[in-house]
């Protein structure tokens, strides 16, 4: 009787292109803790970390094939701050067509510090900077850091894991307040839309589903 061979199953791809070390440390974290049996994660931080370097790098990077998914993930105050092409913010602030490509968006605003505080609470309606929003993430973080010292000695995904699902309720929370807001500057976050992916794309049925088509436009998002 012939031997049964085991098959073991392919692991699935999905490419984080990130915009700062932060991102980078945090999803690195969660790949190292998690080691998910049929899910390969890879954060990529681009040599040049503008936001239109950071599109093309993510649309060069799905066409190659090397990859079954990429998300982009990035803050959306630099398109207050960078001078960004007419073509880039099209595709940002209408993530359907970068669906079309492959893409799907896990944006914040201001900054990546606000998916953090998810953790704790909703954040407030306006945040001016990010020096702003990691000053009110202190209050519960007291020693959080941005720099990489402090990143690199704290594991800052799996001290915020068994608070998963309160950032998850906040934020859906947080983008129900968003839908009825009258101005476009509030704060916001979409990264618990990835996470969700990931665990999704982790089962043995699971399958990475389109959660951000028209998201940004509903919340009235244009810069």
């Amino acid at each position: 009787m012939p031997r049964k061979i085991k098959k073991t199953p392919l692991k699935r791809t999905i490419l984080l292109v990130v915009e700062g070390e932060t991102e980078k440390i945090y999803f690195e974290r969660l790949k190292g803790f998690e080691r998910y049996s049929s899910l390969k994660i890879e954060p990529k931080l681009p040599k040049h970390s503008d936001l239109t370097t950071l599109v093309e790098f993510a649309k060069k990077e799905k066409r190659s094939g090397v990859y079954d998914f990429v998300w982009l993930v990035f803050d959306r105050d630099v398109l207050l701050t960078q001078n960004i092409p007419k073509t880039t913010l099209e595709l940002i602030n209408n993530p359907e067509r970068l669906e079309e490509q492959g893409i799907n968006l896990a944006d914040s605003l201001p900054c990546f510090e606000i998916w953090f505080l998810l953790h704790f609470c909703i954040p407030k309606q306006n945040y001016k900077n990010q020096d702003e929003v990691i000053k009110e993430l202190c209050k519960f973080l007291p020693t959080y850091s941005k720099n990489n010292d402090w990143l690199s000695k704290n594991n800052i995904y799996l001290t915020l894991k068994e608070k998963i699902n309160v950032a998850f309720s906040n934020s859906s929370m947080l983008r129900k307040r968003n839908s009825s807001s009258q101005t476009s500057n509030f704060s916001m976050c979409n990264v618990d839309l990835l996470i969700k992916s990931i665990n999704e794309l982790d089962g043995a049925n699971g399958g990475l589903h389109k959660t951000r088509t028209n998201l940004v436009q509903s919340n009235g998002m244009a810069f």
